[in-house]
């Protein structure tokens, strides 16, 4: 299992943020703290989560590809640059 914070804020009302990718699944939790939690829900930590199975993890990498490199020219560029920074096995090639 792997986690990774996403976000963090501290204050009066809290919140945090993870994402965790386990076995079978890739998981994004956040976890709120505080009086506004307790006020909406009854105590003063509440915590939710997505979670998308395995099976499902090629139909993520689609949908995060669309929307978060769709319409942009450097695209490829850009998904070798993040493969590079977070140290993910990759393949950059060309032909001419």
């Amino acid at each position: 299992m792997s986690t990774h914070r996403l976000y963090k804020h501290e204050g009066v009302n809290s919140r945090s943020v993870r994402v965790r990718l386990e076995a079978d699944e890739f998981i994004v939790d956040t976890q709120d703290v505080g009086p506004a939690s307790e006020e909406w829900w009854g105590d003063t930590d509440y915590e939710f989560q997505t979670s998308v199975p395995r099976d499902a993890w090629g139909a993520l990498l689609l949908a995060l590809a669309r929307e978060f490199l769709a319409d942009d020219a450097r695209a490829t560029d850009r998904l070798r640059d993040v493969c590079k920074k977070y140290d993910v096995p990759h393949e950059w090639t060309s032909w001419r």
